[in-house]
């Protein structure tokens, strides 16, 4: 899936009524335990007083990067590795709000059609290539070629021209208002043209724009960071070093951060009660990510309406967000209800577990000598469970499914690149904008899309959503988009909206949990 598989625009940038809050296949669980806390409590900001400059922050994960070139990674999950060592041109903050960043503003302009942005002065590249607006336009063409992970992202974009030094003009064929998310992502992130060409750039940048830089690098184990000298936004650096290590095991992860061995790392359910028993702290605020089952409909008989409303008819929702801990809210469409880019009335309700009404849609699909088909997911058992309870579910309605777990790289290259796969099961983070993560599932060449699902409407819809110039106007829209795409049960198969729950020691300080689901260490410290 585009990971993005897979926050928003000026106008419609990601931002949530409420405080529910970015990869296709982010492997992050929900956190829960005997009884279900609260779903959200913010974490402990900066004391500045408090800050040790001298310090390392170590941050562990489940999954390691795939690449340190922007355009060559295969998911955003890679994107927490980048955001240390690229800044984007436009950032959006924990609450999906942009703010800027290496474009100190912008405008839209041409009638929605484009974007103007001015950029900051005095800064360079690692490499000491000038930071302009040259080098900017050349990373939006490289980021927009045809092999680059970014181009579905920034497919609308027909042209980008230096104004002069300091600006860059950037023209679209529908709507220049998704770009101020889009620019805040990989798409965005701002690379030395001098080291375009050099294939090592994948494992050991050197050509960097942000505030650190990589200086030791072990694949799938570790990955070392120091600040770069003099960088344009000193309060964004707190510490002396940043160490990003990498675990696939849970309880290793969670004995690393009891033990100091790392400061944070995320909870899955199983994790939450000894967190909080080893007295760590937790923090945790609902976000855009979901657990999500992709369709490949050129696969019969999935391209069958009524096949695609048993399953979701078979899968019991409550369930899976039991497992979860209560901490994976269920949800039947693309977004929570309460998301500006979704259908506010259509609640769980809509997608009540019935097994009884999805072997009578299976019956009327002619499906009657039962359904067989395989599911791959994340080789982790937190995506395991998951699918294992949707077996039984699927099994109690006639449906067989397999359950082949395999790595995340493998996961997407079988079911988006190959277009071999029947279905594939990942957390989908929210993508840079709502229009990507749209076109990525709903349009007939979309990356998580493998079968080519078509609908005329909800492709008029997804063009006039990109072509707004409000949030207001956008909204309206992605609500008939949504409820077109639920009656016709488009793929894919939602099942839930996730929780993040972080557990860190109480020396760390300005964590930030975004609603995109990303994880970005900004401006963390460490208490003297």
């Amino acid at each position: 899936m585009r990971k993005q598989l897979i926050v928003a625009a000026a106008a419609t940038f990601v931002m949530l009524v409420s405080a529910c809050s970015a990869d296709s296949g982010d492997p992050d669980g929900g956190g829960g335990g005997a009884a279900k806390p609260k779903q959200n409590v913010a974490c402990p900001p900066v004391d500045q007083a408090a800050i040790d400059k001298n310090a390392t922050f170590t941050w562990m994960y489940s999954v390691a990067n795939t690449s340190f070139d922007p355009d060559k990674v295969t998911t955003s999950n890679s994107w927490m590795y980048l955001y240390p060592v690229y800044d984007t041109l436009i950032q959006m903050d924990a609450n999906g709000e942009p703010r800027p960043m290496l474009a100190k503003e912008w405008k839209i302009g041409d009638s929605g059609k484009s974007l103007t942005l001015t950029l900051i002065d005095n800064w360079k590249y690692h490499d000491g290539a000038p930071f302009d607006a040259a080098s900017v336009k050349a990373n939006i063409d490289r980021h927009r070629a045809d092999k680059s992970f970014n181009k579905q992202a920034l497919s609308d974009v027909t042209g980008v021209e230096v104004v002069d030094k300091a600006t860059v003009k950037i023209s679209t064929k529908q709507g220049a208002a998704p770009l101020v998310g889009i620019l805040a992502s990989s798409a965005g992130m701002m690379m030395s043209p001098k080291v375009f060409d050099d294939p090592g750039q994948a494992r050991m940048p050197t050509g960097g724009s942000g505030a650190f830089k990589v200086t030791a690098y072990e694949p799938a184990t570790k990955v070392e960071y120091t600040p770069v000298p003099g960088y344009w936004d000193p309060k964004a650096v707190n510490v002396a070093k940043m160490v990003f290590l990498i675990s696939s095991n849970d309880n290793a992860r969670l004995n690393a951060t009891i033990t100091g061995t790392a400061d944070v790392t995320f909870l899955r359910s199983s994790m939450y009660q000894p967190a909080k028993d080893a007295k760590l702290v937790v923090c945790q605020k609902p976000s855009l990510a979901s657990f999500t089952i992709a369709l490949n409909v050129k696969k019969a008989p999935f391209d069958k309406k009524e096949v695609r409303q048993a399953l979701n008819y078979a899968i019991n929702r409550e369930a899976v967000n039991e497992l979860q801990g209560g901490f994976c809210q269920p949800g039947v469409q693309m977004f929570p209800a309460d998301y500006y880019a979704a259908d506010p009335s259509l609640s769980p309700e809509a997608y009540k577990y019935d097994p009884g009404k999805a072997r009578e849609l299976l019956a009327k699909a002619g499906v009657k000598d039962g359904l067989s088909f395989t599911l791959e997911t994340n080789n982790l058992d937190a995506y395991t469970k998951v699918a294992e309870l949707i077996q039984a579910n699927l099994q109690e309605v006639g449906i067989k499914m397999t359950i082949r777990p395999v790595e995340l790289p493998k996961l997407i290259e079988g079911f988006s690149v190959n277009k071999s796969v029947d279905a594939i099961m990942v957390q989908q983070k929210a993508d840079a904008d709502p229009s990507i993560q749209v076109a990525a599932y709903y349009l007939p060449d979309g990356f998580s899309n493998p079968g080519g699902y078509s609908n005329p409407t909800i492709t008029d819809l997804a063009t006039k959503a990109k072509a707004a110039e409000t949030r207001e106007q956008s909204a309206s829209i992605y609500k008939q988009l949504f409820r077109t795409a639920h009656e016709d049960a488009a793929q894919p198969v939602t099942l839930c909206h996730l929780n993040t729950p972080m557990a860190m020691n109480d020396k760390v300080m300005g964590l930030q949990i975004f609603v995109d689901g990303s994880r970005q260490f900004r401006g963390i410290a460490i208490k003297k």
